[in-house]
């Protein structure tokens, strides 16, 4: 184990068991790899890790007080940020409020929007059945992008290539 904390350190909890035995997880973030696993998910054993290593510039944590003070205490100096999982995660708690919040003027919008938006009659081609739906490639455009064998079923013969 080294003696001096990576630059970016990650930190979070997991549990042994669930709701059961809880521990800390350390990670170099830059490397991708587990520094350390500490005992329990207590301000005071983070704290002892961060003063007994030295060194970490950047803290991501998850939103836990018990990191936050730790991280205050022992490394004042390190910049806290939120990972990457936990921001995604506030910010959809807080897309999901606003939009429960203003659902009903969301609602008289969409309603309105839907009024002013002409009617359109769908575009209808004709494929021979048991013609498989066209694919999607790189390969030259025909008619209608179905194969010759697809016309032959049909009873046709199949449209020569656009040019």
């Amino acid at each position: 184990m080294p003696d001096r904390a990576p630059r970016v350190l990650g930190v979070d909890e997991f549990a042994f068991r669930k709701d059961c035995t809880y521990a800390t997880v350390l990670v170099d973030v830059e490397a991708g790899r587990v520094v350390d696993v500490l005992s329990s998910r207590t301000s005071e054993t983070f704290a002892a890790w961060l003063k007994s290593h030295p060194g970490a510039e950047i803290i991501c944590r998850d939103r836990a007080t018990t990191y936050t003070k730790a991280a205050r205490g022992a490394a004042p100096h390190a910049l806290e940020v939120a990972d990457r999982w936990h921001l995604l995660q506030s910010l959809s708690a807080a897309v999901e409020e606003t939009c429960h919040q203003h659902r009903d003027c969301l609602r008289k919008h969409a309603e309105e929007v839907m009024t002013e938006v002409p009617e359109s009659r769908p575009r209808c081609y004709y494929r021979p059945r048991n013609c498989p739906a066209p694919r999607s490639s790189n390969a030259p455009v025909t008619a209608m992008r179905t194969s010759t064998a697809c016309w032959r079923n049909a009873g046709r013969s199949a449209p020569s290539p656009a040019v």
